[in-house]
């Protein structure tokens, strides 16, 4: 995955709580340890929009669990 497709996704997520009137200054994402989120262009675009970036631990699989359930349900 490049991070340009982060970086998109992280933008029309910040465009959509805009439409809707939400400011997302201070707002946490959380991601995995992948690569595309350790992108400078990714940080940069945290930095551009006021977020901040937190990561999970290595070998930690309840980072994942809840996607993982939601995912399984559809």
């Amino acid at each position: 995955m490049k991070s340009r497709l982060a970086v998109q996704a992280l933008s029309n997520a910040v465009a959509a709580r805009a439409a809707q009137g939400v400011d997302v200054a201070g707002c946490i994402v959380h991601s995995n340890r992948g690569s595309q989120f350790r992108a400078r262009k990714y940080l940069a675009a945290l930095r551009h929009h006021g977020l901040v970036g937190s990561m999970g631990q290595v070998g930690t699989s309840a980072d994942n669990a809840a996607m993982e359930s939601f995912f399984a349900l559809l």
